[in-house]
């Protein structure tokens, strides 16, 4: 039961960052708003992936399997903090023009 609360915890804190993040990015139209935006859906798409192996739909061990490794069950989370290193990268960047032009 604890599970399904937690699954669905986190696909609400999904949900809410990608609202954020569209409403970020049609206030300020900056390019890291919309790099939040994707790192929200591969949040989203991760737990996604997640619950789908949890009910047995697929199998992550068995699928995208890589010289023994399992892909599948690590390329979301791969995605997911690639979309945050670069949202970081061209959040300063961002930044460091804005300061310049000002």
């Amino acid at each position: 039961m604890l599970i399904h609360a937690m699954n669905i915890a986190e696909m609400t804190l999904g949900i809410i960052l990608l609202f954020f993040a569209v409403i970020l990015w049609s206030m300020f139209r900056k390019f890291t708003s919309a790099l939040l935006a994707l790192t929200a859906l591969f949040v989203y798409a991760s737990v996604i992936i997640d619950l789908l192996d949890y009910y047995s739909i697929l199998s992550l061990e068995t699928m995208c399997v890589y010289r023994g490794a399992p892909l599948l069950k690590y390329i979301p989370a791969f995605f997911v903090l690639l979309s945050f290193i670069v949202t970081f990268i061209v959040f300063f960047k961002e930044e460091k023009k804005h300061r310049e032009d000002a």
